[in-house]
C-alpha cells in the first residue's frame, strides 16, 4: 500500500481477573479478553464505523486497512510510536491509564495525519513482580516471552500434548494466562473483575460432557473456539487434577471410554494418576 500515509493505532479495553483469584480453587480461570464475541469480529466492525465516520466528515472517500493480530505487523512498537505507551516488563504493551488489558488494532490510511509524539519513558521501573509471579519462568530478562514455557501458549496454540512440566503449574488456568498482568501495579486500579471467564467445577464437568457439534455451535464466535473442543478438553482434564472427589473421577472416567484421541486419553489417565496420588 504505498499510498498510506498514517497509521493509526487504537486500543479495546477489558476485564481482568482480581489477583485473589490465582490459583483460587473453586475457580477455572479464562483469560480476561476472550470476554463476549472473538474480537476479530467485534474490532473490525468498530474500526470500519470509524472508517465510515472519518469519511463522512471529509467527505470523500479514502483508502485504508484494518488490522488486529491477523497480519504480520509489529503492533506494539507501532503503539509506542503512536504514543499509547510502553512496552513492559511482562511484553505487553502499558498505558498509564488503562494499564495491560486492551487489544491493539491499526487503520492504514493515506491520510496525511499529524502524528502524536513516542511514548518515551519506562514506568516499570524497578518492579519485577510479573516476572517473579510467572509460573513458568517464560518472561525473559530482554521483556520477550519463550512460548515453549508460556501457559497461554500451551494452553491455545499448542494442538497436542502439554508438557508435564508445564501441566504441573497451570493450575487453574482453562484457555490462556493472564497472571504477569493481574499482578502488575499498573493494572490494580482498572481490576474490576471479570466473573463471566471464572468458571465453577460444574460448568468444566459439563464441557467434559459436551458434544463437539454443542461446542462448535455455543462458542463458534468465541475466541474460545481457537482451541477446538479437544483443545480445551485437555486443558479442562489437566486443571480438574486439583479437584479430588468421586464426580471428577466419573467425568474423566465417562471421557475416556468415550474418546479415541491418544492426547485426552493420556491427558486423562494423567489425571486420575494425580488425583489418586493426592488422595493416598
Amino acid at each position: 500500500m504505498p499510498e498510506v500515509n498514517s497509521i493509526v493505532c487504537l486500543g479495546f479495553p477489558y476485564a481482568l481477573h482480581q489477583e485473589d483469584k490465582i490459583n483460587d480453587v473453586d475457580d477455572f480461570l479464562i483469560a480476561g479478553y476472550v470476554s463476549g464475541e472473538d474480537y476479530h469480529i467485534v474490532l473490525p466492525a468498530l474500526m470500519q464505523a470509524l472508517v465510515n465516520d472519518i469519511s463522512s466528515w471529509l467527505g470523500k472517500s479514502i483508502r485504508y486497512r484494518m488490522f488486529t493480530d491477523n497480519a504480520p505487523i509489529l503492533e506494539r512498537e507501532l503503539a509506542q510510536k503512536a504514543g499509547l505507551g510502553w512496552i513492559g516488563k511482562n511484553s505487553c504493551l502499558l498505558s498509564t491509564t488503562i494499564g495491560s488489558s486492551f487489544l491493539l488494532s491499526e487503520i492504514f490510511i493515506d491520510l496525511d495525519l499529524e502524528p502524536d509524539l513516542p511514548f518515551e519513558k519506562d514506568l516499570c521501573g524497578s518492579c519485577h513482580r510479573c516476572l517473579d509471579a510467572c509460573p513458568t519462568k517464560c518472561i525473559e530478562e530482554n521483556r520477550t516471552i519463550d512460548s515453549n514455557k508460556c501457559i497461554s501458549y500451551h494452553t491455545i496454540e499448542n494442538k497436542g500434548e502439554i508438557p508435564e512440566e508445564i501441566a504441573n503449574v497451570m493450575g487453574n488456568w482453562l484457555f490462556g494466562c493472564d497472571i504477569c498482568q493481574m499482578v502488575c501495579p499498573w493494572n490494580h486500579k482498572t481490576m474490576t473483575g471479570n466473573n463471566e471467564n471464572a468458571w465453577s467445577v460444574s460448568q468444566v464437568y459439563e464441557l467434559v460432557k459436551m458434544k463437539s457439534t454443542e461446542f462448535a455451535e455455543r462458542y463458534k464466535n468465541s475466541a474460545l473456539f481457537r482451541t477446538k473442543h479437544t483443545g480445551l478438553l485437555r486443558n479442562s482434564l489437566i486443571s480438574l487434577a486439583r479437584v479430588n472427589n468421586p464426580s471428577t473421577e466419573k467425568v474423566i472416567s465417562e471421557l475416556i471410554s468415550k474418546t479415541d484421541d491418544s492426547i485426552l486419553i493420556h491427558t486423562a489417565n494423567r489425571t486420575l494418576r494425580k488425583i489418586n496420588k493426592n488422595s493416598a
